[in-house]
């Protein structure tokens, strides 16, 4: 795609979208998901390191009944489950409140731009067009009455 290509020195975009990635409200775009997905990360991860620790170094922790057969362990990893779907809703919640919005207004005025650019481009494209036309037609005029006399 042409705004994922990358400089290699300055790691930013190239094409059309180099002005975007230096815009304000998209490096706030980035801090927010950056950090979204940091503490995200960082807690699901940390949740199950530490389930795996218990598993491995507190076993009898672990194996001790919570409600009848049903011991820490099972619950532990029961919660697992619980966490996972918690999480990727606090992702999603997050993510339509404060994500979307700005990456919705910051696409719209990209294909804005790309349009425009487009337009621009198509202007100068059809005026080299007629310039490079018009001196080959007149020369070809002049070929033609200058043969005839």
């Amino acid at each position: 795609m042409v705004g994922e290509a990358r400089h290699r020195s300055t790691g930013a975009p190239r094409g059309g979208y180099a002005g975007l990635a230096h815009d304000r409200r998209f490096r706030l775009l980035r801090t927010r998901f950056y950090r979204l997905a940091a503490g995200i990360v960082a807690s699901f991860l940390g949740w199950y390191f530490l389930y795996i620790w218990l598993s491995a170094f507190a076993r009898a922790f672990m194996a001790q009944p919570v409600i009848g057969n049903i011991n820490v362990a099972l619950l532990l990893g029961v919660l697992q489950f619980v966490s996972t779907f918690a999480l990727a809703w606090r992702y999603s919640r997050y993510a339509r409140r404060m994500l979307d919005p700005l990456s919705e207004q910051l696409r719209e005025e990209a294909a804005a731009m790309d349009a425009e650019r487009e337009h621009s481009e198509r202007l100068l494209a059809e005026r080299r067009r007629i310039e490079n036309w018009a001196p080959a037609r007149r020369a070809a005029h002049r070929r033609t009455r200058g043969g005839a006399r």
